[in-house]
C-alpha cells in the first residue's frame, strides 16, 4: 500500500513546486473522485427526478480526475491543476440550471464556488487565483442571465447575488496575498536550504584535508597569539598615554593662570557639569597650595548658564580657597546669569564680584 501511495504520488518534474502542487493535485483529484462516487445513491434516495443527469454528472467528474491525475503523473502539473479547476467550477455551475426557480439551492450555489478559488491557491501559482475569480464571476452572471435570475435590485435575492460576488472578489484577494507569501516563504526556505547544504559539502571537503592542516593552523596559532600579545602590550602603552592626555585635557579645560606674584587668575569657558566643577575645585585648590596666591579671579564670562549646582560648585571652592587663605572674586557675570542667579535665589553675598576681568584686577592695584 505504501509503495503504491509513493508510485502514485511520484510527480516527474525537477521544480519542487510543480511536485508538491502535483502531489496536491492528485490528493484532491482522488478525494473528489471518492465523493462522487459515494454520493451516487445518495442522489438516487433524494432527487429521484435528477438521478440520471446527476449520475451523468458524476460519472464524467470522475472520469476527468482520472485525466487529471494521469496529466500530473506524466509531469503536465500546470495543465491537471487547471483543468481540475475548470471541472470542479463546471460541474457546481450546473447547479444553478438543474434547481427549480424557487430551490434556495440556486442562492447558495455561488457560495460554493469560494471553494475553488481556494483549491486554486494550493494547486496553482498565486497569479492563477484570479483566472479562478474570472471563471467564477463569468458563470455566475452567465448562470443567472440564462436562467433569469438576474436580481440585483431586487430584494432579498440581490443582495444574496452581491454578497456572493464580493465573497469571491474577498476570497480571490487573501488567497492571492496567502499564496504569495507562502511561495516567497518556500523560495527563502529553498534557499536557506541549498545555502546549507553548499556549507555541507564545503564542511566535508575541509574535514577531509583537515589533519593535515592542523600542524599549520596550530603554528599559525601561535603565531597570532604572539601578535595579539604584543598588540596588547602596545594598546596598554597607548591607553596609558591617552589617560596622560586626558589628565593634561582636564587640566587645560579648566586652567589657572599667574598673572602676579600672589594673584591667579581662572577663566572659565563652556558649559560646566559635575566632572569639569571638580576638576576647577582640584586645579584651583594645587594651585593655590602651590603658589602662595592670595587672590583667585574666577573668570565666568564663557560660561553659557550658571545654575544652581554650578553656583554651589563656585560657592565650594570659594570657602575651601578662603579656609587656604585666599580670597576669591567671581569676574564676567552677564546680565541674563546674573538675573538668572537671582531667580534661584542664589546668596554670593560673600563674594567679591566685577563685570570685566580689567576692573578686578584694577581694583587689587588701588
Amino acid at each position: 500500500m505504501q509503495q503504491l501511495q509513493l508510485w502514485l504520488l511520484r510527480i516527474p518534474d525537477s521544480n519542487e513546486d510543480d511536485q508538491r502542487r502535483g502531489r496536491i493535485i492528485i490528493v484532491l483529484a482522488l478525494l473528489m473522485s471518492g465523493l462522487a462516487l459515494l454520493s451516487i445513491p445518495l442522489v438516487f434516495a433524494v432527487t429521484p427526478q435528477l438521478a440520471f443527469t446527476l449520475l451523468l454528472i458524476n460519472v464524467t467528474g470522475v472520469l476527468v480526475y482520472t485525466i487529471v491525475i494521469v496529466l500530473c503523473r506524466t509531469g503536465w502539473v500546470q495543465a491537471g491543476g487547471l483543468l481540475f479547476i475548470i471541472t470542479v467550477t463546471t460541474l457546481t455551475m450546473t447547479i444553478l440550471f438543474l434547481a427549480e426557480r424557487d430551490d434556495p439551492t440556486r442562492y447558495a450555489t455561488p457560495f460554493f464556488l469560494v471553494f475553488t478559488i481556494l483549491i486554486t491557491g494550493m494547486i496553482l501559482p498565486p497569479a492563477w487565483t484570479w483566472f479562478a475569480l474570472f471563471l467564477n464571476t463569468t458563470g455566475l452572471l452567465a448562470g443567472w442571465w440564462t436562467t433569469g435570475q438576474l436580481l440585483f435590485f431586487k430584494q432579498p435575492e440581490g443582495t444574496l447575488q452581491i454578497a456572493a460576488l464580493f465573497l469571491q472578489v474577498g476570497s480571490a484577494l487573501f488567497t492571492f496575498v496567502g499564496g504569495s507569501v507562502t511561495n516567497a516563504a518556500l523560495r527563502e526556505a529553498r534557499r536557506l536550504r541549498e545555502e546549507a547544504r553548499q556549507s555541507a559539502n564545503q564542511l566535508a571537503a575541509l574535514n577531509a584535508t583537515l589533519e593535515a592542516q592542523v600542524a599549520q593552523r596550530t603554528a599559525a596559532l601561535q603565531q597570532a597569539l604572539r601578535d595579539l600579545e604584543q598588540r596588547a602590550a602596545e594598546q596598554a602603552r597607548l591607553l596609558a598615554e591617552n589617560e596622560q592626555q586626558r589628565q593634561v585635557i582636564r587640566e587645560l579645560s579648566v586652567p589657572v593662570l599667574p598673572v602676579r606674584t600672589t594673584t591667579l587668575v581662572m577663566p572659565l569657558i563652556g558649559a560646566l557639569d559635575t566632572a569639569r566643577l571638580a576638576d576647577m575645585q582640584r586645579q584651583a585648590l594645587a594651585q593655590i597650595e602651590h603658589t602662595g596666591a592670595r587672590e583667585l579671579l574666577i573668570d565666568v564670562t564663557g560660561v553659557p548658564v550658571i545654575d544652581t549646582q554650578v553656583a554651589k560648585g563656585v560657592i565650594q571652592l570659594v570657602e575651601a580657597a578662603r579656609l587656604m587663605g585666599t580670597h576669591v572674586t567671581l569676574v564676567g557675570i552677564r546680565p541674563e546669569v546674573a538675573q538668572t542667579l537671582v531667580t534661584l535665589g542664589i546668596d554670593l553675598r560673600g563674594i567679591r564680584t566685577f563685570s570685566t576681568l580689567q576692573a578686578a584686577l584694577n581694583s587689587e592695584k588701588r
